[in-house]
């Protein structure tokens, strides 16, 4: 008998684990990229950084979410999926594909800010998809 419950907390605790870590992190990091993974990829993959979005600024449910209904039920300081997954390489029923919900969420919110005039993020392709810096100095 202890040998089972041995064996059920083994699989309990390693469930526990992969589920936390499965989750993602509640801190951002400064920056990152952002790529779709296209088999053939035809941009450059787009470098994000936090430090260019501040808190303060833009709220951190402009961008991150977990819509439940119509209902944006994702609040700052829970766990931050990657993007890819919910939005795959093609749409699904209610979703859109990665490559759209890209667009739509940042150049969506580029667009709309230069339309009340206040600062704001690229809009063309080479804005965004631009591809490692160079290294070194």
């Amino acid at each position: 008998m202890a040998r089972r419950s041995g064996w059920f907390l083994a699989v309990a605790l390693l469930w526990a684990l992969g589920a936390w870590g499965a989750a993602g992190p509640t801190e951002p990091p400064d920056d990152g990229w952002l790529a779709i993974q296209k088999p053939r990829r035809e941009k450059p993959p787009v470098r994000f950084s936090h430090r260019r979005h501040p808190k303060g600024v833009i709220a951190c449910e402009g961008c991150h979410h977990d819509y439940q209904g119509k209902r944006n039920r994702w609040r700052e300081g829970q766990p931050v999926q990657k993007c890819q997954a919910c939005h795959g390489l093609k749409p699904q029923k209610g979703l859109l594909d990665a490559e759209n919900a890209f667009h739509r969420q940042c150049k969506g919110c580029h667009l709309a800010k230069r339309k009340v005039r206040q600062p704001a993020g690229p809009i063309k392709c080479e804005g965004c998809h631009r591809g490692p810096e160079p290294r070194g100095g």
